[in-house]
């Protein structure tokens, strides 16, 4: 027993002795960009949650579930596409998922990135940089790479913003 007392007391002493770890505390850093962002660069990262939701819908858009996937968006959605239009409502969007998706497949469906942030005005988005490959009703099959920034608001998609190019 003794030697067990002596044992825990050397070891609680090398271990008080030791230097201590401090935690590393970012500051800051206050950059002059040589071009100002008309929106904000000072993000955090956000909630993960909004990524797996968006996810999930991709997902039932992918498996023609259109009716849920719209249930993730906000009754004022905006999704600005990538031939430069603009949808404006629930339903409008769920109109051009009908149209786009439902003669397509979407194979090989990938995701690269996607970020959750938060903006420092309680904005939160995702950022979503994935891929995939389109077989038409006819069988042809094309490539791509897309890019889509999701804002939230609570737990519904409020602005969806899309580009793409072909993947070769």
């Amino acid at each position: 027993m003794k030697k067990l007392l002596t044992l825990l007391t050397v070891t609680l002493f090398l271990s008080c002795a030791q230097p201590q770890k401090k935690e590393s505390q970012e500051v800051a850093k206050k950059v002059d960009y040589i071009y100002e962002a008309t929106y904000s660069d000072n993000f955090k990262i956000g909630n993960p949650d909004i990524v797996l939701k968006v996810q999930e819908i991709h997902q039932y858009i992918i498996n023609k579930n259109y009716d849920i996937a719209v249930s993730y968006l906000a009754d004022n959605v905006i999704f600005a596409l990538e031939d430069g239009s603009q949808l404006e409502g629930k339903e409008a969007c769920m109109k051009f998922m009908l149209e786009s998706y439902s003669s397509i497949e979407i194979e090989d469906y990938q995701v690269a990135v996607n970020l959750a942030v938060k903006e420092e005005n309680g904005d939160e988005w995702v950022l979503l940089w994935d891929n995939g490959k389109i077989v038409t009703s006819d069988g042809k099959e094309s490539a791509y790479n897309w890019m889509e920034t999701f804002r939230f608001e609570g737990d519904k998609i409020a602005y969806m913003n899309q580009f793409s190019k072909p993947r070769k």
